[in-house]
């Protein structure tokens, strides 16, 4: 018996005995069934991480701070200057891995317009930064580099502060507005951002509408006595990668400063944590039932067969002594499973596809199941179900001709 001939006995032998059959599915289909929506709504959340490193600058994109000063400083700590606006400089010159480097100050301040005043961010930067970034104005333009060398009073508004002090955000271009007591001419309003990780969770990008930028000059000469920087955003060569151009950056600066009293970290690092962590309990738990459902269902296969080979000590006795060999016996046994299986995963498949809709439905989160998703599933279940089978069809193959006059 060929093996289309064993899978076409093993397809009807599903058709005869339908309830061994289905008994014998159910584990596969909820296993199926569960692996399929975990891995999809897995590869939601990664698209969705994706999107949003795409949103603040893409991958490459890499944030220099200062790091926490020790307990007990060393000598070359405390004579660091930490990091500066020469830092910047020294990078922009000396790292060749980078594609762009923008030096940034931000300060708490006081912003008012006509009878309107609240407390927010400001961010003292290059026209890099816009870059790096992707920043896009609504009306008006960027800071550029000329307002950086004359440091002029002017400012670039994120959508909501400009809302908020003028009532509309186009409004605000040509404007007057004071920040931290100094007058500043608005330049340019930002796009409204908008990025959400879940339904339930706020905008991620709402601290882009909640600030304005400045010239770096300017906030240096108008509210420091020093050039610190606060941060350092920085922009890797795409044919070098962000990891090696991490490296190059973390060296040089060391060779500055003496001592590593900076942290090196990606943009967007830790994005969407909060619904991560939920997404990851969840998928946890119908990782587990996905699991128990596979085994269990092994088991019942397992058994179902072993009393299949039973009840056909006859048929497979007789194939025997009529020239079937051991190994023929075997593969046939184990086709019969693989019918089963595939049958078992297809079905789990298109619960999980359904199982996906409603949960990403009811989460309003995205989940697709790719056919990836789909090959990784129907491969667990086929591999489930034939592992199942090796012994049964094992001990099918090892039966004595003579034992079918026992059953004649």
């Amino acid at each position: 018996m060929n093996l289309i001939e064993s899978l076409l006995t093993g397809l009807d032998e599903a058709r005869r005995h339908w309830g061994q059959t289905l008994l014998s599915l159910l584990g596969l289909i909820l296993g199926t069934g569960s692996i399929v929506t975990v891995l999809a709504l897995f590869g939601g959340q990664t698209a969705l991480t994706e999107q949003f490193l795409n949103e603040v600058g893409g991958r490459g994109t890499i944030i220099v701070s200062d790091r926490e000063s020790s307990a007990h400083p060393g000598a070359r700590e405390l004579a660091s200057k930490r990091l500066t606006f020469r830092d910047a400089q020294y990078l922009r010159d000396r790292a060749t891995a980078l594609a762009a480097v923008s030096p940034g100050w931000a300060r708490q301040l006081s912003y008012r317009a006509g009878n309107k005043s609240f407390s927010g961010q400001v961010i003292g930067t290059t026209p890099a930064y816009m870059i790096i970034n992707d920043i896009k104005p609504l009306v008006g333009r960027y800071l550029s580099d000329l307002d950086v060398l004359h440091q002029a009073r002017v400012t670039v508004l994120g959508w909501k502060y400009a809302d908020s002090l003028f009532g509309r955000a186009p409004a605000a271009l040509g404007k007057i507005v004071s920040i931290g007591d100094k007058s500043y001419r608005v330049v340019g309003v930002l796009e409204r951002e908008e990025f959400y990780f879940a339904a339930w969770e706020n905008n991620a990008l709402e601290y882009r509408n909640e600030r304005a930028y400045i010239p770096i000059s300017t906030a240096i000469t108008q509210y420091s006595a020093t050039d610190r920087l606060d941060f350092l955003t920085l922009k890797a060569r795409p044919a070098v990668g962000g990891m090696a151009a991490q490296t190059q950056v973390r060296s040089l600066l060391f060779a500055r400063h003496g001592v590593e009293d900076f942290d090196i970290r990606s943009s967007g690092q830790g994005a969407g944590q909060q619904s991560g962590q939920f997404l990851l309990l969840f998928n946890f738990i119908f990782l587990v039932v996905g699991v128990v459902s596979l085994i269990t269902g092994g088991i019942v296969i397992a058994n179902i067969l072993l009393a299949s080979v039973v009840e056909r000590v006859r048929e497979f006795g007789t194939r025997m002594a009529l020239g079937a060999t051991a190994g023929g016996i075997f593969a046939h046994v184990l086709a019969e499973v693989l019918v089963v299986t595939v049958i078992g995963g297809l079905l789990g498949l298109g619960l999980g596809a359904a199982l996906t809709g409603i949960v990403a439905r009811v989460m309003q989160m995205p989940a697709v199941v790719s056919p990836f998703i789909a090959t990784v599933s129907l491969g667990t279940a086929v591999s489930v179900g034939l592992v199942a089978g090796l012994f049964p069809a094992l001990r099918a193959s090892r039966l004595a001709p003579v034992e079918a006059l026992r059953y004649a």
